[in-house]
């Protein structure tokens, strides 16, 4: 299979991920002739469909309008297309059984496995730490042998619980590859920071904010004091939004080969991961960044414990951010992923920023004495 006219359809154009992959699959060294995006606002469609970069490339952009509750919808969008990019949602099972049906009509009709590409995260790696430890356990997208395995801590995907966050839609995604019906590919993305960039944003039709540290940041600003859960103790991975975008276009291209060599199915999984943090060390950068620059009246740095309250207020109770989600991208790699910011460093540098970038954005949300005297 090649891309030579190849048409995708694409969900969450309008979203954090979903912007910047699209930029990269537009961008790709043989992209689709046709993209087809589900979006909710049909005021955003012709803004889409005379993208400049698009027609640069010669990728003719349409537009559904619809959502994943939109089932019928779904199935038939994918039903008329090769492959289908899904970046909306990765605990929408019924929008993705309702793709995995329209892609077994495509397979029925034309005799060809379509493709999906699919978005889940490293939230199915987690564990209850309530920020009190950090874990050595750690999860490799390979499956390690006796060969690759250089620590007793290495664990694979087969091994994770069905019950764990995100696992429900990759297990019903691997079944359907297992049956034939599709060839999967399931990106895992991990804490994503960077601010997104492109024309997708200039236009103002995608956001540009991602969820955990801005979310963070918010808190901080809200309470006057950077917070974390439980001692903060816990690890995460990260990776920036641009290497990202560039390990879904290395995914498109090496699937759509004439001769594709990658895995899929039980050999799909890409972790998009480049590097790690405590939260205790993200926070403490973000106390350091609104005292710095004078977003809060206190001058304390060191963050604090959230209380019960603080938790219902920004999480909704739930001590998420403070589990161990712990992996190595070890398929990524291999099949030539090259993410070009791993360093605690690159993570720290772009909190400074955006501490201030979500303070201009949002700071009139908040109820600080600060806030409400200044505007």
């Amino acid at each position: 299979m090649t891309t030579q006219g190849k048409s995708v359809f694409f969900t969450g154009a309008t979203g954090y991920i979903g912007g910047t992959v699209l930029e990269y699959i537009i961008r790709a060294p043989q992209p689709p002739s046709l993209i087809t995006l589900l979006i909710r606002d049909e005021s955003k469609s012709s803004k889409f469909e005379s993208l400049d970069l698009a027609k640069e490339k010669g990728v003719e952009i349409k537009t559904l309008v619809g959502s994943l509750e939109d089932s019928d919808k779904l199935t038939k969008a994918a039903s008329e297309h090769d492959i289908t990019i899904h970046t909306a949602d990765a605990d929408n099972l019924d929008g993705v059984k309702a793709i995995l049906k329209g892609q077994k009509q495509r397979k029925d009709k034309t005799g060809h496995r379509p493709l999906l590409i699919e978005t889940s995260g490293t939230g199915v790696l987690v564990d209850d730490a309530k920020g009190a430890y950090p874990n050595d356990i750690i999860y490799t997208d390979l499956n390690p042998t006796p060969a690759t395995r250089d620590s007793p801590a290495l664990r694979s995907m087969t091994e994770l619980p069905p019950s764990a966050p995100h696992r429900d839609v990759d297990l019903e995604i691997v079944e359907a590859d297992k049956a034939g019906t599709i060839k999967s590919y399931i990106v895992l993305p991990s804490t994503i920071w960077g601010k997104g960039e492109g024309e997708v944003y200039d236009k103002g039709l995608s956001n540009s904010f991602s969820d955990q540290i801005p979310t963070l940041i918010k808190a901080g600003l809200d309470r006057g004091r950077a917070g974390v859960i439980g001692e903060g103790k816990n690890i995460w991975p990260h990776v920036k939004i641009t290497d990202l975008g560039q390990l879904y276009q290395l995914l498109y291209t090496k699937a759509t080969e004439t001769k594709p060599t990658i895995g899929h199915g039980l050999s799909g999984y890409y972790f998009g991961i480049s590097g790690e943090y405590t939260l205790f060390g993200a926070t403490s950068r973000i106390g350091q960044a609104l005292v710095k620059n004078n977003l809060v009246e206190s001058k304390e740095t060191t963050p604090s414990t959230f209380t019960e309250e603080d938790l219902k207020k920004y999480y909704n109770g739930s001590t998420y951010m403070g589990t161990n989600s712990r992996g190595v991208a070890d398929r990524s790699k291999s099949i030539g992923w090259k993410p070009k910011y791993s360093t605690q460093g690159d993570l720290y540098a772009h909190i400074d920023e955006e501490t201030v970038r979500v303070e201009k954005e949002f700071g009139k949300e908040y109820k600080m004495k600060k806030f409400t005297s200044s505007y």
